[in-house]
This record gives C-alpha cells, sequence and structure tokens, in this order.
C-alpha cells in the first residue's frame, strides 16, 4: 500500500540572504504607507516578488517583520547620529545640532516619521532593539548627558532637563512636524504643503526645543 502524497512547503530561494532583504524593504514600505493594522502579510509577500508562504518560511508574521523593520530603521538612525560630531561646541550649539540630525533623518525617510507614530499607537510593542543598537544608543545618550551637564553647569539649561526627555520631546515634535503636515493643512481647510520648504518646521522644531530646556 503506498503512502499518501505529502504537499510539498515552499522551496527556499538560493539566494535566501537576498530573498529576505527584499521582504524587510517590501514590510518597510508596507508599514510606512499602512501602518501595522493596515498591512497584510500578502501584501507585503507581492510588493516582494514572493509568495506568501516563502514569507513565513523566514518570519513568523506581520508582527516579526515589523519588529525587523524597526531594528533596521532604529540602527541606521544612531549610527546617523553617532556620525554628527558635537565636542568641542558649546552646549547650546551640541544639543541644537543634535535636534537638527534627528529633524534631517525623519525628513531624508518619512517612513521613520510614520512608523513612530504607528508604535505611538501601539505602545511601541513591535521594537525590539538589538544589542548593537542598544549600544549605540547608550554611547549617543552619554554623549548628550555631557552637552546636558554643561549646559546645566553654566545656567543655560534647567535642571530639569534630562536625557530621556530631551530624547523624548524631539522625538515626538519632530515626527509630528515630518509626518502631520499635511493632515494639519487639511484642519486648517488649507492645501497640502506640496513643495514647502521643510526648513521652516525644522527652524520652529529645534527653537521650541531649546525654549523648553533653558532655565
Amino acid at each position: 500500500m503506498t503512502e499518501p502524497a505529502v504537499a510539498a512547503g515552499p522551496k527556499a530561494p538560493r539566494d535566501p540572504s537576498g530573498t529576505i532583504k527584499r521582504i524587510i524593504a517590501a514590510a518597510r514600505e508596507e508599514f510606512g504607507a499602512n501602518g501595522f493594522d493596515g498591512t497584510k502579510v500578502e501584501h507585503i509577500a507581492r510588493r516582494a516578488g514572493v509568495s506568501k508562504q516563502l514569507v513565513y518560511l523566514y518570519f513568523n508574521g506581520k508582527d516579526e517583520l515589523y519588529s525587523e523593520v524597526l531594528k533596521v530603521l532604529t540602527h541606521d538612525a544612531y549610527q546617523g547620529l553617532l556620525a554628527v560630531n558635537l565636542s568641542g561646541m558649546s552646549p547650546e550649539a551640541a544639543i541644537r545640532t543634535y535636534i537638527e540630525a534627528v529633524f534631517d533623518q525623519f525628513l531624508a525617510d518619512p517612513v521613520m516619521a510614520v512608523v513612530t507614530l504607528d508604535q505611538s499607537l501601539h505602545g511601541g510593542a513591535q521594537i525590539r532593539l538589538a544589542p548593537e543598537s542598544k549600544r549605540m544608543h547608550d554611547t549617543l545618550c552619554q554623549r548628550l548627558q555631557i552637552a546636558l551637564d554643561e549646559g546645566r553647569g553654566s545656567g543655560v539649561f534647567g535642571a530639569h532637563v534630562s536625557t530621556d526627555s530631551l530624547e523624548f520631546m524631539t522625538t515626538i515634535i519632530v515626527s509630528g512636524c515630518v509626518a502631520s503636515r499635511g493632515m494639519f493643512a487639511r484642519v486648517l481647510g488649507r492645501r497640502a504643503p506640496e513643495g514647502e520648504d521643510p526648513t521652516v518646521y525644522r527652524d520652529y522644531a529645534v527653537s521650541f526645543i531649546l525654549r523648553a530646556l533653558r532655565a
């Protein structure tokens, strides 16, 4: 008596690393356009040019895919911020440079702003930092702490200021400036700000945050 035929599962491609990169890149675009709730695995598969079954061969599902996208975004963001040299600057100049660098990152990659707001809605449920990203974040905080300590010592910054509050304010204000401009224009009954100079909002954001940090 012959054994019943067993359906073959999806075959792994000959270049699994390249396929995984394509899937993550496709997930990045889908999450950046639709957020976690609006994204479906089949849409990611279609954009990546693979089957849905193949996506599940490498990832457990949408949650893990989103987490991988966030890991890449976070790693690249911290790597870019650490490349900014703050040494030798006055405390205020150093913090201004940091805020400007964060704004420029969000502006260059609007997906960062969208997923930041989306993760705010989900309580950061998909954020799982890789060890290297945690180390980079610690290094960045140490550099910011030096500038803040010097600023407090010279009376430029208030005693209420911490690296946590600075990072929080910067992330929330900057992501809102980048992702919510079109929405706010509609609230005001104006046309979406196409072609609008985004550096105006950059200056507003930087000045707003610096005023909040002053003694």
